[in-house]
């Protein structure tokens, strides 16, 4: 199995995260976040395969709705990207196919597909997946996925309040690399989140569980972000650890959405990365 690393993680790419704001109180941007180291499985390491699909799975009750500042999250194997959303593209099945320059082309297929007007998830699985650094094409018979999260900036954050948030949208996590033994390819998530406004912005906490087989990982989250184009960083997201990045957006009618991109370690050591969406009204 090939993990193609799309980012090189070095000393210059930290400078630039956190001259960007990035990590826990830093500003959103719209620069690529450093990617996560991403080995290769080793020998006692290899991801089980799976039949390709190459159909779109879920659905959208409405197209997004692109605002001025909207923001997006990108994670595959060994890239993570977040930042404003200027350029977007939607099949008819509500899945993303462009992101910025990040595209998914040719005989493709999306999972997990949700939306409305103010979000779209999915994850890509077949097809060929063009970003600045080049061409990868997936075929649905390994672990390489992309999962994304588009949503609207919010304009500005309350004074006060905290709003009740739903249970939440997730991708199913796709394996990242580490442990012992074969990995599966994707589990399963759920997960909860709480959000409250004050002085110092939003307080944003929860967790992330992470279910494959008998495996179980969580990823907690407990931080800060403070104005609405930041992505606060938790844990060891950034250096092949649990974690996650998160930002907040719109979600029309009054409410709000938390998006988190998180990687989460079993007990075996084998990591998990996915996207979540949380509502808040």
């Amino acid at each position: 199995m090939k993990n193609k690393i799309l980012f090189s993680f070095s000393l210059l790419s930290l400078a630039l995260l956190h001259a960007c704001g990035g990590g826990s109180g830093g500003g959103g941007g719209g620069m690529p976040m450093a990617a996560l180291p991403a080995a290769a499985p080793s020998s006692t390491t290899q991801a089980a395969p799976a039949a390709p699909a190459t159909a779109d799975s879920g659905s959208v009750s409405a197209p997004f709705a692109r605002g001025e500042r909207a923001r997006y999250l990108l994670l595959g194997v060994g890239a993570q990207s977040f930042g404003l959303l200027s350029q977007s593209e939607q099949a008819a099945s509500g899945a993303m196919t462009r992101l910025n320059d990040n595209t998914l082309t040719g005989s493709s297929a999306t999972k997990d597909i949700n939306g409305d007007a103010n979000f779209a998830i999915g994850r890509w699985t077949v097809g060929t997946v063009t970003r600045s650094s080049g061409a990868e094409t997936l075929t649905g018979s390994d672990n390489r996925a992309y999962h994304y999260l588009a949503l609207n900036e919010l304009k500005s954050l309350p004074a006060s309040g905290t709003p009740a948030c739903d249970a939440g949208v997730f991708t199913s996590p796709t394996y990242v690399g580490g442990g012992t033994g074969a990995a599966v390819n994707s589990g399963a998530a759920s997960g909860s989140s709480t959000l409250s406004f004050g002085s110092e912005g939003a307080a944003v906490t929860g967790s992330v569980k992470v279910t494959v087989g008998d495996a179980v990982g969580t990823v907690s989250f407990d931080t800060k972000v403070k104005s609405p184009s930041n992505t606060s960083v938790t844990g060891s997201f950034l250096s092949a650890g649990s974690g996650a990045g998160i930002t907040l957006g719109d979600h029309g009618g009054g409410a709000y959405a938390i998006a988190v991109g998180y990687s989460a370690t079993l007990p075996s050591g084998a990591r998990y990365m996915g996207v979540a969406k949380f509502r808040c009204a």
